[in-house]
């Protein structure tokens, strides 16, 4: 009996720990993207006033229009830190800890409540009398995880707005190599929770898994939305490093996996993760002079393999609103201007990407490789780009449904012409 009471006490400390480790989870997600807003106003702030000043100094405008346009920078920016500022004021209070604490003395009363009413602890005493080897007594692996994804399609059917039980169900098929169902309940996963770079790089696993270990473009695709949300995220540096690894890139798959270690995320999983980028590092000393560089025993870094930008190739371009997008964004809140540049043939991974506000339009700025979301895809390594500049109304990439766009095609990286890239249409 009193083992029975104690492996109940341990499922409901569990559940309690799963409702508080969801509330602690956001708290320091709200920090992050707090924190990560704040720095980019600022950098934004200095890109803007760098670019005053150049003109001052190339005589494009005057000291009395330089005062002036300095003085609408400073406002813009006290503006949008106090926007910030209330933005994580209000989570703060959507994520206090009433909602924890209710949940948690609803979960000991209803169990309790749930237990007097249909409990059957006299079954459970007969089961555990059965011999193991017994027809009955034992199962195998492969029943075990029948029962587990039996009891999980059950749940999610009964409960859809499980995102514990979808994620449970998403590992299991994963494992199982059922790869396209693993993508989609990890999908749910994101539109119960908002999306996260965790799971979408398990999105990118399952296919890299069906993919025989390849990557291709949807995976690519998968990858940089991670790395957008997250470009330190644990699960997507690992799943990048792997690949870099196997394909015999140890230089490459070395420096993704001291990120990970270098931002702290490696938790338990530390001592693997060092003894790995040992490995790696030992496998690309052992290569040929012809392979890739070797990487330094104290650049962890990996800071000094970087080779230099190429600063020719880069596409000028003025990024506006036309007056029927402008009189729609009059009647909505300020959003989040995504300005990126694809490779016209081949992966649609972004080469070069930067984030700005709609309010900052009209918006002067040059793609190059300095903005680069991977080391490994840049614009110098494509002769043309397709442009595009997307006002998202959820705040996270990608162009979909309601959202505002302008883009340009086969755009050339080394004409040096400007472009007038107009966001003028409704995504539909």
């Amino acid at each position: 009996m009193s083992t029975f009471y104690i492996f109940a006490a341990l499922l409901l400390l569990l559940a309690i720990l799963f409702v508080w480790r969801h509330f602690f989870k956001r708290r320091l997600y709200q920090g992050d993207q707090t924190n990560m807003r704040g720095q980019t106003n600022k950098q934004l702030y200095y890109e803007h006033l760098k670019e005053l000043e150049k003109d001052l100094r190339e005589g494009g405008i005057d000291q009395e229009n330089f005062d002036y346009l300095k003085q609408e920078l400073d406002r813009s920016l006290v503006l949008d830190m106090k926007a910030s500022e209330k933005e994580a004021q209000a989570k703060d209070k959507q994520t206090s800890l009433l909602w924890p604490s209710i949940m948690t003395a609803f979960i000991l009363a209803f169990s309790v409540v749930l237990y007097q009413q249909y409990g059957a602890y006299e079954q459970v005493e007969v089961a555990q009398s059965i011999p193991s080897d017994h027809p009955q007594g034992g199962q195998s692996q492969a029943q075990m995880i029948i029962a587990q994804l039996q009891a999980l399609h059950q749940e999610v059917q009964e409960n859809p707005e499980n995102s514990n039980a979808w994620f449970q169900l998403g590992q299991i098929l994963t494992n199982v190599g059922e790869f396209d169902s693993a993508v989609v309940a990890y999908s749910k996963v994101n539109d119960i929770e908002g999306e996260q770079a965790d799971i979408i790089a398990l999105q990118a696993q399952a296919l890299y898994y069906k993919n025989n270990n390849q990557r291709n473009e949807e995976i690519d695709t998968l990858l940089a939305r991670a790395l957008t949300i997250d470009a330190n995220d644990a699960t997507t540096l690992m799943l990048i490093g792997m690949d870099h690894f196997l394909n015999e890139r140890f230089n490459q798959a070395a420096q993704s996996w001291q990120q990970i270690l270098d931002s702290g995320n490696a938790g338990s999983n530390a001592p693997a993760l060092m003894d790995a980028i040992k490995q790696a590092k030992q496998r690309a000393q052992g290569m040929s002079a012809g392979s890739d560089a070797v990487v330094n025993a104290d650049d962890v870094t990996g800071q000094a393999n970087e080779q230099p930008l190429n600063t020719t190739a880069a596409v000028d371009l003025t990024v506006s609103m036309s007056a029927e997008i402008r009189a729609l964004m009059a009647e909505q809140d300020d959003k989040v201007v995504f300005i990126y540049a694809v490779a016209s043939q081949g992966p649609r991974m972004p080469l070069a990407a930067v984030k700005v506000r709609a309010s900052d339009l009209p918006y002067q700025v040059r793609l190059d490789d300095s903005k680069s979301m991977n080391g490994q895809m840049t614009l110098s390594s494509v002769d043309t780009v397709n442009v595009y500049a997307v006002i998202s109304q959820s705040g996270t990439p990608g162009i979909k449904l309601g959202d505002y766009k302008g883009e340009a095609q086969q755009i050339s990286v080394n004409s040096g012409q400007p472009l007038n890239l107009i966001i003028d249409s409704v995504v539909k």
